[in-house]
């Protein structure tokens, strides 16, 4: 498995490998749009606009949460295949 990641890696096109690799934190980073967007019509319809007020506050610091989740695991994971 590590012989394969290093012939792709040297061998593939650069758009190639950028598609390959980014796609899936692509679509993790849509899934938690999309997430925080039903999360938004839930609570509007349940709650009103003091719900909707409150994850207006709640969501940079959510985004902010997540972002510094992301930049631990991916430099974690860079850190762990480079040993």
């Amino acid at each position: 498995m590590h012989d394969e990641r290093q012939k792709m890696l040297a061998n593939e096109r650069i758009g190639t490998l950028l598609w390959k690799l980014a796609l899936p934190a692509g679509i993790g980073m849509f899934v938690m749009a999309l997430y925080n967007v039903v999360d938004t019509i839930f609570i509007g319809q349940v709650v009103g606009t003091l719900g909707i007020a409150g994850l207006t506050i709640v969501f940079p610091i959510q985004i902010l949460v997540m972002g510094t989740g992301m930049l631990i695991g991916i430099g974690g994971a860079s850190l762990i295949s480079r040993s």
